[in-house]
């Protein structure tokens, strides 16, 4: 009962191609979409965090001159006591340090459950110092040398 219409080589390329391109406006709008709705999940710290560790929050007395240095995550050494008096101890070295994504006023440290015991016996504000994140330290027992590994680019 459908009429039939008589197309001539140009309409019925053409009409091929527009079906064509319907075709893929419908695919990729639809993988479009999925990916919208991926990206309005929220990511919180607290899924990455290995079994083992836990994220600390820290008050850092030098908050300003460490949020211009790092983004997001950095490594860093963490003192506590204020730097000017002979009183700083150093409680934590190559730890990893990152900005909360609620709010990038605060930062919290990744440590391992053993060395958190020995930072909360600690009051702050602490002092951090900000380290190569994509250099490498490797310490031997035996030797006391200490090889540094800096990442070149590339």
């Amino acid at each position: 009962m459908i009429p039939k219409i008589n197309l001539n080589k140009q309409n019925k390329i053409l009409v091929i191609s527009f079906l064509i391109f319907l075709a893929f406006s419908l695919v990729f709008s639809i993988s479009h979409k999925e990916n919208q709705t991926k990206a309005v999940d929220q990511v919180y710290a607290d899924t990455f965090i290995p079994k083992g560790y836990v994220l600390i929050p820290v008050d850092l007395a030098n908050f300003d001159t460490v949020s211009a240095l790092i983004n997001q995550f950095g490594v860093i050494d963490l003192f506590a006591g204020s730097p000017q008096s002979a009183g700083s101890i150093k409680i934590a070295s190559r730890v990893k340090i990152l900005r909360a994504p609620l709010n990038p006023n605060l930062f919290a440290v990744l440590v391992s459950e053993s060395l958190s015991i020995d930072i909360m016996k600690r009051t702050g504000p602490f002092w951090a110092v900000v380290q190569n994140n994509l250099a490498t330290e490797v310490k031997k027992e035996n030797q006391k040398t200490v090889q540094i590994e800096y990442y070149k680019g590339g």
